[in-house]
């Protein structure tokens, strides 16, 4: 083969694979509008999804998609007479990604199902469950009940109102300026909360938890198994406390506010260190699980409510 023809046939295979990748690389839009519904749900195999609300009486769905091989990927449109269903169907090994836009009306509640797809919700006045295998979560601005499960991702809620369900089996939970009852567990992660105020039921396997202006109205815990735990107070506790972990640290910031109450701090005997600003009432020491414990405790203007502060082998520090 000539010189020539080998450079006219390596040209022509350049051009054939960049028409190819252009061709691959073309985005297809579909926009279609609905009657409003009850419910509206979006199973998807790796496409994101973005929920807003509207002001109208209409669904609006404005997906966004770019697949290779061509024809590999159909949307699939559904209505039922309380329920809109969207989902993906891949017909074959592909590569590309999907965004589906929904606009909905308020009250319209969602549940979002994913492989590996993030998830993200603004201003929506509405119920939200979400399960994803791989994905990130974020809602910004919602109020309702909000249910999130994640096997390997990320949850962020900011300044959201409601009924929190949380938990994630590999990644990290945060909330902030959000008002409600929290329920947060992660099994190997952190978790970050941020000027909220209401319940909380925190619980950690293995991860952080650092919980910054916090306000009480109701009885909480904040638990690891291993990690850290931080919790600085906005106001007074007036409710029961709990914050606990097998191996780190307990920590308890009151931040400047009046400490009132009946206080017990337990470490686990000369393997934990215990400390307060005000001297004991009394101590005493037990045994559990096989080992040695001690329990400090002292009262402040009443018997309630009840700060219990616990680690096996670090720090329960109390601060003022």
């Amino acid at each position: 083969m000539s010189s020539l023809t080998k450079v006219i046939v390596v040209t022509g295979l350049l051009v054939v694979a960049l028409c190819l990748n252009v061709f691959a690389g073309r985005k297809e839009v579909v926009e279609k509008t609905f009657d409003a519904t009850e419910l509206v749900r979006i199973n998807t195999v790796s496409g994101d999804c973005i929920i807003k609300q509207g002001d109208g009486d209409k669904i609006h769905v404005h997906l966004v998609y770019n697949y290779s091989p061509r024809g590999s990927f159909e949307p699939e449109f559904e209505e039922r007479s309380r329920v809109l269903r969207l989902s993906e169907n891949h017909y074959e090994s592909n590569n590309g990604r999907s965004v589906w836009t929904i606009t909905v009306p308020a009250e319209t509640r969602v549940r979002f199902s994913t492989a590996s797809g993030d998830f993200e919700a603004g201003d929506l006045k509405a119920d939200i469950s979400v399960e994803t295998a791989s994905g990130d979560i974020l809602l910004d601005n919602c109020t309702g009940n909000l249910d999130v499960e994640v096997a390997s991702g990320d949850i962020t809620a900011e300044g959201c109102g409601g009924e929190f369900e949380f938990s994630t089996a590999s990644g990290d939970v945060a909330i902030r300026n959000c008002t409600g009852e929290f329920e947060l567990q992660t099994a190997s992660g952190d978790i970050e909360v941020d000027d909220c105020e209401g319940e909380f039921d925190l619980g950690v396997a293995s991860g952080d938890i650092d919980a910054v202006g916090v306000t009480l109205n109701n009885p909480s815990s904040f638990e690891t198994a291993s990690g850290d735990v931080e919790v600085a107070l906005a106001v007074t506790a007036e409710h029961d406390l709990v914050i606990s972990t097998a191996s780190g640290s307990a920590t308890l910031d009151y931040n400047g506010n009046p400490i009132e109450g009946q206080f017990e701090l337990t470490a686990r005997l000369r393997r934990g260190r215990i400390t307060a600003p005000f001297d004991f009432d009394d101590e005493e020491e037990y045994e559990r699980w096989g080992q040695d414990y001690v329990r400090k405790s002292f009262r402040r203007g009443s018997d309630s409510p009840l700060v219990a502060i616990e680690t096996a082998s670090g720090r329960a520090t109390l601060k003022e």
